[in-house]
């Protein structure tokens, strides 16, 4: 469970909650009664608790919120050899003393963690007999297809409640959660999963010291996984600090883009854009204006009056030049095509091509709406922030010729259900204080 200051849907919260708690305790309880008197051996369960207890120390972030471990490589073959009921034990044991004792977790936190682990373990051993395997005795390649089938299981549930929960408490929905967790890595997901059954496939070949082996790979993948974070995480900053970089140019761009790019990624999710889409437009939002940084923009961009046809020119180049730096980045070529183009305009009469709307990326046509509405909407050298209708009205007369109608009409929507409220921005009093904090800085 993330650890929020508030809940996005509080109803549905605790209905989720309470299913994934009670159903929980009632697979326990069905199966104690037949698994208590089974006891497996206990250096094996013991073993499992060492393993799972030091992965649970040191999860890692997930970028859509929550955090992952490697605890399936060892979680799975535990629960194929012994059940899941005393899997479930010695995660819950695992869980109470990690994150109840030594982290100080809520209670709340720590039961709703032993409540997704166990319900994943339940419908998995389901899934494995049910296909035709045998717990406690895994053949390979006959039980094939039951093995894939828990696989798919064991992934499926418990992605599925951690996007779940993060959905209804800190948002955006489950789905785009998931989608941001574990699509964008579902490879490094899978393998951790395929790693676990075979894990288990070794153990009944070879006995417990046959899973030795897997050591290596274990610390490998688990590596690899955290590196992956990592540098999504990395990039995420790296962005933030391209922006920062506007503030020597001018404190009201590095302003502007940053609540541009908050209103591109809500325009985005209103279109129903796929997520790893999202942060391309949010990457693409924050240094839409990294053109601007040269010295011959300082004097235009704070110029009061209207600019000459050769300030409008080098104004006109700045797509190109930041397009240009930001594709030095490999994995921001994607987004600095949006940079490019996010000045052009359905009627051909925007710049520096003059492409139409079918040949402008759609990132580009939501970000050129949201720097658009950002600009109306607050202070400029040459005038004051329209109000928010005013600037609706303009968007609205402007849509299909000057601004994408679809992006539009999306916007607008969203503004009825009160999903698109306008950001704060610095009057001209303050960003006049702020450019002089600036010069003297400098």
């Amino acid at each position: 469970m993330s650890e929020t200051p508030s809940i996005r849907h509080p109803f549905l919260f605790r209905a989720y909650y309470a299913a994934v708690v009670l159903g929980a305790v009632a697979l326990v309880a069905s199966q104690f009664p037949a698994a208590a008197p089974v006891r497996p051996d206990l250096w094996v369960l013991a073993g499992a608790f060492a393993v799972l207890a030091v992965s649970e120390w040191s999860p890692m972030a997930l970028p859509g919120g929550g955090f992952a471990t490697a605890s399936t490589i060892v979680a799975l073959p535990l629960l194929l050899v012994v059940g899941p009921f005393w899997v479930s034990a010695v995660d819950a044991a695992v869980n109470l003393v990690v994150h109840g004792v030594l982290r100080r977790r809520g209670a709340d936190r720590v039961l709703h963690n032993m409540a997704i682990y166990t319900l994943g373990y339940f419908a998995t051993a389901a899934a494995f007999t049910t296909t035709g395997g045998t717990l406690g005795d895994v053949r390979f390649p006959a039980h094939a297809w039951p093995l894939l089938a828990a696989c798919a299981t064991y992934f499926v549930v418990n992605s599925g409640c951690v996007s779940i929960v993060i959905g209804l408490t800190a948002g955006p929905s489950p789905w785009r959660v998931w989608q941001r967790n574990f699509q964008q890595g579902i490879l490094h997901h899978l393998s951790f999963v395929a790693l676990g059954a075979l894990v288990a496939v070794v153990w009944f070949a070879a006995g417990p010291w046959g899973i030795g082996l897997f050591a290596v790979p274990f610390l490998v993948s688990r590596y690899s996984f955290r590196v992956h974070l990592e540098l999504r995480s990395d990039l995420k900053e790296f962005v933030r600090a391209l922006t920062e970089v506007l503030e020597e140019v001018d404190p009201y761009t590095r302003h502007h883009s940053v609540r541009v790019s908050q209103y591109a990624v809500r325009l985005a999710r209103g279109l129903k854009r796929p997520e790893s889409e999202v942060d391309e437009i949010e990457y693409a939002a924050l240094v839409h204006d990294l053109g601007k940084i040269g010295p011959q923009h300082q004097y235009i961009l704070q110029k009061p009056g209207s600019l000459s046809h050769e300030e409008q020119r080098t104004l006109r180049a700045h797509p190109a030049a930041g397009a240009e730096i930001v594709a030095k980045v490999r994995a921001l070529r994607r987004a600095s095509e949006i940079v490019l183009s996010h000045h052009e305009r359905p009627d051909g009469l925007g710049y520096p091509f003059g492409l139409r709307s079918i040949d402008v990326p759609v990132g580009a046509r939501i970000l050129n709406v949201a720097d658009a509405f950002d600009a109306m909407t607050s202070d400029r050298p040459y005038r004051r922030a329209l109000p928010m209708d005013a600037a609706l009205r303009e968007l609205e007369r402007g849509a299909g010729t000057q601004f994408d109608a679809q992006v539009v009409k999306c916007l607008l929507a969203l503004h009825r259900v009160g999903e698109f409220p306008l950001i704060p921005s610095p009057s001209s009093e303050d960003l006049q204080l702020l450019r002089l904090k600036t010069k003297v800085g400098g």
